[in-house]
């Protein structure tokens, strides 16, 4: 859900302040502990603070997307420093700006040492990226961390340094999409909740979906006008679920091209099933008939008004986070319950990878690369933390031990279903699926998919629109190996 242009709708703020995370946000942490030495602009470089400790230069996306969100990372960030004497000055760029700022920064030799990619592991092909798996292996984090979530991180280390078994990232947590449903279209429909949210497992789009979504469209809420079961998305900005769909139908779990990066799949058997699906739930009533224009936002917007029964295009940082802010009372009232993500046959699905790229323009010293370790150990590895993270940040701590053992997981009936039902199940029993970390990842991701479905929405047969899209997309993949 985060999208082209950055996600969720905490980062774009589209039903409150427009436009309030645009601006380029750095904090004044270094100056106020009094480290020095701190360039205050997030650019990289071998500095120290006045303890003879590194000072690391850190890019946070999500920083950016509200005032709760960077509170809390600017005290973690205090203490860290209080505790280590290391010093980390935070820059927050919006997702929708990190290619070109870190270009700029390239250009200037001001690269900072670690770079939120979650969106945006394109950045880390070609070089960019610097090889961690020494760092990795030699951390606590290692020991922890559910391979589930590794699993990701690899197919990035591989794609964007053309070598299996690399790794380039460090994972921040953890955001899997799942569905929500309205218990209210529910009840109209007199579908009992076990049916569909966590007890229920993964739901086959066909088998299980199509028959409870036919039900939702019978039901008094249904037949009300421009009331429809869900959605989907193919807005140009939230063409990312490609990578949700193509792996639940078997797919690659890299979306639209291979795990290693080097060769289109949106052409694939699996990919074309995925496609068709798409304009088939449209074509029975099931999805909104305006999907070609619908991301996250959309999707949300007439979920919240009772418009939609289900969305299923919003990870889980923002069904908690956003949900609770704009639906508060809903929430805790009942109205909502959730589910796994559906499958096509193949339980796996898009999951948002909450990470930092090691760049390697960055680092000058193994002083620096082990006090991003120590920092990411202290902040990621601590298990009250990781509550805080998830509280705080809507993150899935990345030890599953600790939404099993802390009280705040289970704190209400909410909190267990959510946290301890859906975010478990979906950790334990979905393969994660990511958007690619190859060059020129922007246009494969998004660019070139959209141009697809606009086709295939005025009348191009999915095989036609498909093979066009493939050879776009493997021409740009040579392109940018020969670059």
């Amino acid at each position: 859900m985060t999208g082209n242009d950055g996600g969720s709708i905490g980062r774009r703020h589209f039903l409150k302040t427009a436009g309030a995370g645009a601006a380029l946000v750095t904090t004044g942490l270094a100056g106020c502990m009094g480290g020095g030495g701190g360039n205050g602009n997030g650019g990289g470089g071998a500095q120290t603070g006045g303890t003879g400790k590194p000072t690391l230069d850190v890019w946070l996306s999500y920083y950016t997307e509200g005032e709760t969100k960077r509170q809390y990372t600017d005290q973690v960030v205090k203490k860290f420093q209080k505790e280590t004497g290391i010093t980390i000055n935070i820059k927050g760029v919006p997702y929708t700006d990190v290619v070109k700022k870190l270009r700029a920064a390239r250009a200037s030799g001001d690269v900072p040492h670690l770079v939120e990619v979650m969106t945006r592991p394109g950045v880390l092909a070609g070089g960019a990226g610097l090889v961690v798996n020494d760092l990795w292996e030699s951390s606590s984090l290692a020991d922890k961390t559910a391979d589930t979530i590794m699993n990701g991180h690899r197919v990035w280390g591989s794609q964007s340094t053309g070598k299996e078994g690399n790794l380039v990232t460090f994972p921040l947590g953890f955001r899997p999409f799942f569905t929500a449903w309205r218990t209210d279209w529910l009840k109209a429909a007199g579908i009992d909740e076990t049916e569909v949210n966590h007890e229920a497992g993964s739901l086959h789009w066909y088998d299980d979906v199509q028959p409870i979504y036919e039900k939702l469209k019978n039901s008094s809420m249904g037949k009300k006008g421009d009331h429809y079961p869900d959605t989907t998305g193919m807005k140009s900005s939230d063409e990312e679920y490609m990578s949700l769909y193509i792996p639940q139908f078997g797919g690659s779990l890299s979306g639209v091209v291979n795990v290693t990066g080097d060769e289109a799949t949106i052409d694939t058997k699996e990919a074309r099933e995925a496609i068709k699906f798409q304009f088939d739930f449209i074509d029975k009533g099931l999805f909104h008939p305006n999907s070609i224009n619908h991301g996250d936002e959309e999707s949300t917007t007439l979920h919240w008004s009772g418009k939609t029964a289900v969305n299923h295009l919003q990870d889980s940082t923002d069904l908690w986070g956003d949900y609770l802010e704009e639906q508060g009372d809903a929430m805790r009232n009942g109205q909502y319950t959730w589910g796994l993500p559906m499958n096509g046959g193949t339980k796996a699905a898009l999951a948002w990878l909450p990470s930092v790229g090691f760049m390697k323009e960055g680092f000058t010293n193994q002083k620096e690369k082990d006090a991003a370790v120590t920092f990411l150990e202290w902040w990621i590895g601590d298990s009250k933390r990781a509550v805080k993270n998830a509280e705080k940040l809507g993150f899935v701590p990345v030890t599953p031990d600790a939404i099993q053992k802390e009280d705040f997981f289970a704190k209400t009936k909410m909190h267990e279903e959510f946290w301890r039902g859906a975010c478990m199940k979906t950790l334990k029993e979905i393969k994660p699926a990511v958007i690619p970390a190859v060059r020129g990842a922007n246009a494969i991701t998004y660019d070139i998919p959209r141009s697809m479905h606009q086709r295939i929405h005025a009348g191009t047969p999915v095989e036609e629109a498909t093979a066009q899209a493939a050879k776009e997309i493997n021409d740009l993949l040579k392109q940018n190996q020969t670059a």
